[in-house]
């Protein structure tokens, strides 16, 4: 972890904190956010952090010390001026606001209303102070290990679809096309999704995009040769070879998930993928697993009012007598 910041939140913050804000002191908690707060900082960084308030608190007393802190760190800041900041927030927006279900202890946490990178953030940015524990109870109690299997299902269908069925199938039309510009952008779609799969596939949280590589060379694999495979599509220079290899890619994923029974309600080797990858995520197959029968209710009505059964859609949308 960086020392730097350290020392800056010892010997510039807190004095400043203490001496001109004490009121809020002993109740605040910091986290240390940015590559700052992973400790990877380098000299193009900026410096973010959060100082998290109780919400009486921070509608008391977080505007002043809010000025107070943008004017220390306009006038002692080590980082990028750009970008950098110090943030006086109410506790409550912790988690994309459900912070205070577990604050409270009333009621189960809504996981499925939290991004995963929040909660990447959560458990790997520095907790730099955090007196009262508000901070270290969040970690806790939003660690990998008690995510339930339905958000990991249903993060791993929708990330999966997305890939397979959207941006992979958008860069293989543009390279088909000579569409340069276009396969650039698919590219960098497929690549941010390809590192997301493999975070799920290990129940892991994965960080935002910025972070994502950094993240992935850390973490323990379960796909074989992913790592080299990845950079073997970085390094060579024709897009009919990294189309290539981003289908071994997604095939060795395909055989990970079947083998590993981690996304039972669909048929991974199915024909027509893209349409079982759609419905199972428009059904909410991790949370209902007989999803299928609705298509099979929808098309018999479909075929006994005289049209064709892949017309079904139209009887999901208007229900249809």
């Amino acid at each position: 972890m960086s020392v730097k910041v350290i020392d800056y939140f010892d010997n510039v913050i807190i004095p400043m904190i203490r001496r001109e804000h004490p009121q809020v002191y002993a109740d605040m908690s910091i986290m240390i956010l940015g590559s700052v707060g992973l400790g990877i900082d380098d000299e193009f960084s900026d410096m973010e952090a959060a100082i998290y308030l109780d919400d009486t608190t921070w509608h008391k007393h977080g505007a002043k010390l809010q000025l107070s802190l943008n004017k220390c760190l306009a006038d002692t800041n080590l980082w990028q001026k750009k970008g950098s900041i110090i943030c006086v927030h109410p506790v409550s927006w912790l988690l994309d606001g459900q912070a205070n279900n577990i604050l409270s202890r009333i009621g189960d946490f809504p996981w499925e209303k939290v991004s995963i990178e929040s909660l990447f953030t959560m458990q790997e940015n520095l907790i730099y102070y955090d007196p009262n524990g508000v901070l270290t109870l969040l970690r806790e109690e939003t660690t990998a290990f008690k995510c339930p299997e339905y958000i990991w299902r249903k993060s791993l269908l929708s990330i999966f679809r997305q890939l397979v069925s959207e941006d992979f199938s958008e860069l293989k039309l543009c390279v088909i096309r000579n569409h340069i510009i276009e396969s650039s952008i698919s590219f960098g779609h497929v690549l941010e999704g390809l590192l997301k799969v493999s975070f799920l596939l290990n129940h892991q949280y994965f960080p935002w995009r910025t972070h994502l590589r950094w993240a992935f060379d850390r973490s323990s694999l379960l796909v074989s040769n992913f790592g080299s495979n990845i950079d073997r599509i970085l390094s060579c220079n024709s897009w009919h070879e990294k189309v290539d290899i981003i289908g071994d890619l997604i095939d060795d994923y395909k055989k990970y998930i079947a083998d590993h029974v981690l996304l039972t309600e669909i048929n991974i080797w199915s024909d027509d993928l893209d349409e079982e990858l759609l419905w199972a995520e428009r059904l909410k197959a991790w949370e209902n697993p007989n999803w299928k029968d609705c298509i099979k209710l929808w098309s018999k009505k479909a075929s006994e009012s005289g049209y064709p059964s892949s017309d079904f859609w139209v009887w999901s949308l208007w229900g249809l007598d």
